[in-house]
């Protein structure tokens, strides 16, 4: 009984605390209101002074033979992505792929300056390179820093120290800062998606201008594509190539050969003596090894080809990139009620806290 009596008393706390909260609220009620139609034309302001954003993205599945798609489990879709088997007998270095390098991939300093480089047309329908567009923006930062240091101390450097320099560069990786900065914009322009479950890869751009992200999409994946292709296919091209040429290089001596022993023949056609037999036998018999050799590497020359043609993949695209017509950012309507809430919360936290804080205040002073 007396539990149910505590229990009855605490609840009736509650109750006067949330009555006194709501009170103290309506009290200030103007305050608030203030306080959300002042959020609400900030929330409106950010959403028209937002830049807006198009997105264009494209799908596609690499297809390679069917050896590679054993495995049906999601492990396997996904590595078939890359064209492989994840069977332990049939893997090799040749064939191996991780899909999961897809983004480092796209992510490479080298993928990225390649990328700058490709020609794209603008809003003028000129060609210029996504370099030169992305300098064309506003949004590249200023380096101070290295300006200072350029109209300062770069001008009591000895030019011929300049091109020492510039030659020891030339055998490193050496990017430069407008090459950084590009290289920093550009990757937050595209972006891939790897589909364990469902087999495929999507790539997406984003871009002020709808034409200008449909054709970055159409960049990132032939160039994404190739370097598949390049690193899948490395290895097999360089054997392919030794065979050929170990089979050119056979093929001529084998055809010097054959003239050796026609002219030997041809020129020894009434004699029988045994030293005539005896070279005879000897020439054909080197005839027959280099043949049987010539045989051999040519087998191995064609399988490398077949090698070749089986292991690279061929990409079937199920989502063609398209021109945007509608952006993707600002979400101002989405803005806007974010804004009011924040407006909302803001002002009623400050109308709950004002009194203890003000107390609390008064509290330290004394």
């Amino acid at each position: 009984m007396k539990v149910n009596l505590s229990s009855n008393q605490n609840k009736s706390d509650d109750a006067i605390d949330l009555v006194a909260l709501i009170k103290k609220i309506w009290t200030d009620r103007k305050l608030v209101l203030r306080s959300i139609i002042l959020f609400f034309f900030i929330g409106c302001l950010v959403a028209l002074l937002s830049p807006v954003v198009y997105t264009s993205q494209t799908t596609f599945v690499p297809q390679v033979s069917g050896d590679d798609f054993r495995n049906n489990n999601n492990l396997g879709s996904l590595a078939s992505l890359a064209g492989i088997n994840l069977n332990a007998s049939d893997v090799n270095s040749d064939s191996y792929l991780s899909p999961l390098v897809y983004e480092n991939i796209i992510n490479s300093e080298e993928f990225s300056l390649k990328l700058i480089n490709e020609e794209i047309i603008n809003s003028n329908l000129d060609k210029i390179t996504i370099g030169e567009y992305l300098l064309n923006e506003s949004s590249i930062n200023f380096n101070i820093v290295g300006f200072i240091k350029k109209y300062t101390i770069g001008l009591f450097v000895n030019k011929q120290s300049d091109e020492i320099n510039s030659e020891l560069l030339e055998n490193y990786n050496f990017i430069s800062d407008v090459d950084y900065n590009l290289l920093q914009k550009i990757r937050g322009k595209y972006a891939i998606e790897l589909n364990a479950k469902e087999g495929f890869v999507r790539v997406l751009a984003t871009d002020k201008n709808a034409f200008i992200s449909a054709q970055l999409v159409q960049k990132v994946t032939k160039s994404l594509q190739s370097k598949i292709i390049e690193i899948r296919t490395n290895k097999i091209k360089e054997r392919l190539e030794f065979s050929k040429k170990q089979y050119e290089l056979k093929q001529q001596e084998f055809n010097i050969l054959v003239s050796k022993l026609a002219e030997f023949k041809d020129s020894n056609k009434s004699i029988s003596t045994a030293i005539f037999l005896s070279e005879l036998q000897k020439l054909e018999s080197e005839y027959q090894l280099q043949q049987n050799i010539l045989i051999n590497l040519a087998s191995e020359y064609n399988n490398n080809k077949l090698k070749l043609n089986k292991n690279t993949p061929i990409f079937s695209v199920i989502d063609e990139v398209s021109v945007p017509n509608l952006r993707t950012e600002p979400k101002r309507g989405l803005l806007v009620i974010i804004y009011v809430f924040l407006g909302l919360v803001i002002s009623v936290g400050f109308v709950i806290g004002k009194e203890p804080v003000l107390n609390l205040i008064k509290e330290i002073k004394n």
